[in-house]
């Protein structure tokens, strides 16, 4: 859920950093179908982008300076204090996914009810075939003249007027230009980022272009500009208009009138497209890369970790100046935070998109959980990387267990009677007791589920395996 709230915020980004830099260079010449494309250039790069990640990797020599990081090969905590605390906090994260879905269904609804209307009035009109990419609608309803897909749909009385072959024309510039593909997309644009007011922007221009580029057909046509103009804006009041089609009187009329009488473009304008273009290019990707994580490297980081001697709320230790950091890595260290008389731990070396899973006294907890954890009440950190992790516990430790035990975490463990359990290779009597055998004693532990446990020990392996090996 995480990553697509991110995921939304990111295209947010790139969507208005692309539409301001439209604005602000494009909006104003009349390169209509190079706006065109570089209109729809803009929903799709705007969406495709963010998907990806950028390893933008570096090293940095960081200064010998005072922090409160220890390799996890040098931890110390302090005898035991007591766990961490639980605060009962809002799902920002869930509130947030259902006011996105919600605000989705609600365009989608929108957008079929719009739909609806117009199949309504098509089904209900008189047809004419006109071309062989075009079927004129004729209908008594009082609506602006409009096109949507092959239907040029407009009412009787405008069908009866002098100005007909004008309206007509116009729209037939739509639908030989196939406007209403660019509308489909904005529409399903609009709908996933209902929330951003720039998708919304952008919708707006593409049917601005889309005026501006039929207007300007019917002017090479020989229509005289003057008394084009003058229908525009007797149509322009009192009839009914659709958004989801491209209509006769869409967008703003001064603009579409001012356009229409604007000098034309120096052609050799369109150099700005060539130089700026791959200049926002790579802002857009350096904006749209993950966030840059420094990690930790360690040089030989251990997997095991030990609580042996002491450390007070006052300890700092020197960073390494060797030290360097990086977009990807593993768990390397722990940073002791100390704020009031009080430590908290934080786990270094951590992806900011891949988590991995915690285990405290056998439970699953959450980073924020974790956080909160006293480094005084910790007996040991394990840590279970690429297998390991998904051999213990599945796919959610795919990306790597932090398995901590409290002081005072329960010394005896309650297992499933349907559990398969082997020690030493051998399998042991159903209501085998595992706290029999002394935790010292033990190598490692596996566990197995599903399919894997049965390809091995056989139907009697369905609920699960416990593998225990004990030191020779």
């Amino acid at each position: 859920m995480e990553s697509l709230l991110f995921y939304l915020l990111r295209a947010s980004i790139v969507m208005a950093v692309f539409y301001g830099f439209y604005k602000l260079f494009f909006s104003r010449n009349t390169f209509h179908k190079t706006n065109r494309v570089l209109l729809i250039l803009i929903v799709v790069i705007s969406s495709i982008i963010p998907v990806f990640s950028f390893n933008l990797l570096f090293n940095i020599n960081l200064p010998e300076s005072e922090a409160n990081l220890l390799d996890f090969s040098k931890l110390q905590i302090i005898e035991q204090v007591g766990y961490f605390e639980q605060q009962a906090t809002f799902p920002w994260i869930q509130f947030l996914l259902i006011l996105f879905v919600a605000g989705m269904l609600f365009t989608v609804i929108r957008y079929m009810i719009g739909i609806n209307q117009i199949r309504k009035i098509i089904a209900s009109s008189e047809k004419q075939f006109i071309s062989n990419c075009a079927i004129l609608c004729i209908t008594d309803k009082n609506i602006s003249p409009f096109s949507w897909w092959g239907y040029i749909v407009v009412s009787r009385k405008d069908y009866s007027q002098d100005n007909f072959q004008t309206i007509l024309s116009h729209e037939k510039a739509h639908v030989q230009m196939n406007h209403s593909m660019d509308m489909a997309l904005l529409n399903l644009f609009t709908t996933i980022f209902w929330f951003n007011p720039f998708s919304w922007l952008l919708k707006r221009e593409i049917q601005a272009i889309h005026e501006y580029m039929a207007d300007e057909q019917i002017l090479y046509n020989g229509i005289d500009a003057k008394q084009y103009q003058y229908l525009l804006i007797r149509k322009s009041v009192g009839e009914h208009k659709f958004a989801l089609a491209n209509n006769f009187r869409q967008c703003n009329l001064h603009k579409r009138i001012t356009m229409m009488n604007k000098t034309k473009t120096s052609k050799r304008m369109k150099w700005n497209y060539a130089f700026a273009l791959p200049v926002l290019f790579l802002a857009i990707t350096a904006l749209s890369a993950p966030k840059l994580n420094a990690k930790v490297v360690a040089s030989d980081p251990p997997q095991k970790i030990e609580i042996v001697g002491h450390i007070n709320d006052t300890t700092t230790v020197k960073t390494d100046p060797q030290i360097k950091t990086e977009t990807k890595g593993e768990i390397k260290g722990i940073t002791t935070i100390v704020k009031d008389g009080e430590s908290r731990i934080q786990l270094r070396g951590v992806d900011g998109e891949k988590q991995p899973l915690y285990i405290f006294n056998g439970v699953k907890i959450s980073n924020e959980e974790f956080s909160k954890i006293k480094p005084d009440n910790i007996s040991s950190i394990s840590v279970l990387k690429g297998e390991s992790g998904v051999t213990m516990y599945g796919k959610e430790g795919e990306d790597g267990v932090i398995v901590i035990n409290s002081k005072d975490a329960p010394k005896e463990f309650k297992i499933d009677e349907d559990i398969l359990i082997i020690v030493d290779g051998e399998k042991m009597p159903q209501g085998f007791d595992v706290n029999t055998i002394n935790t010292s004693d033990i190598d490692h532990i596996s566990v197995l589920k599903d399919y894997s446990a049965v390809e091995q020990y056989g139907e009697e392996a369905k609920n699960g395996v416990i593998v225990i090996t004990r030191k020779k």
